[in-house]
């Protein structure tokens, strides 16, 4: 079977919520690449990624390699491009979905993704997107200069802001995986949701 062609970022969303791999080339640059689309990420996914989220920057490449201080994480050059990256999409970025995409939504969603290249074990970094089609057109572009895109999730706005504001903390994030919007909704309410905790459907 032919590669899937892409020509525009909202392609890759189309199969959200399926659990199918795809061989494809993004057009006009003929730029091979794999979609993954995973019916959802799991708890551990989110535990992997916790240190760089807590870490609160956005868009810039950052070190995972432990360092004497403790393994704080450090602003780094951007990791070397993949040969053919992957972009896993999980069902969060569904463009039909009525649960993460109305915008009758009492609480706004951001969408968060992390990307990587070819050394994914050294170097990764964080993108928040707005919208889907926003987060499509991020994960088109990193795909594009050979970065995968290795998780994608939705949380709260208010999250979002209280995730990467300057502001100090003095503990770390929890972040928590929640089933679905309405579960996330729930948790706006103060005596459901425990001081520290992100949640994030995925």
């Amino acid at each position: 079977m032919s590669p899937t062609n892409i020509r525009k970022a909202p392609a890759l969303l189309q199969h959200a919520g399926k659990t199918l791999d795809d061989q494809a080339t993004i057009q006009p640059f003929n730029r091979p690449v794999y979609t993954v689309y995973i019916s959802e990420f799991l708890q551990e996914d989110l535990n992997k990624y916790s240190k760089l989220f807590n870490h609160g920057i956005e868009g810039q490449w950052l070190s995972n390699s432990r360092n004497p201080t403790g393994g704080v994480l450090k602003v780094v050059d951007p990791s070397p491009p993949s040969t053919i990256p992957k972009i896993s999409i999980s069902w969060v970025l569904n463009p039909t979905s009525t649960s993460t995409q109305s915008p009758q939504l009492e609480y706004p969603l951001d969408f968060i993704l992390v990307i990587q290249g070819n050394n994914a074990l050294e170097r990764s970094k964080v993108i928040v997107a707005r919208s889907a089609e926003h987060a499509a057109t991020s994960m088109l572009h990193e795909a594009m200069n050979g970065f995968s895109v290795v998780f994608t999730g939705a949380l709260l706005r208010s999250d979002t802001e209280e995730l990467f504001s300057s502001s100090e903390r003095s503990q770390p994030f929890q972040f928590v995986k929640m089933p679905d919007v309405m579960a996330l909704m729930a948790c706006t309410n103060k005596m459901s949701k425990k001081c520290g905790e992100v949640r994030i459907i995925c």
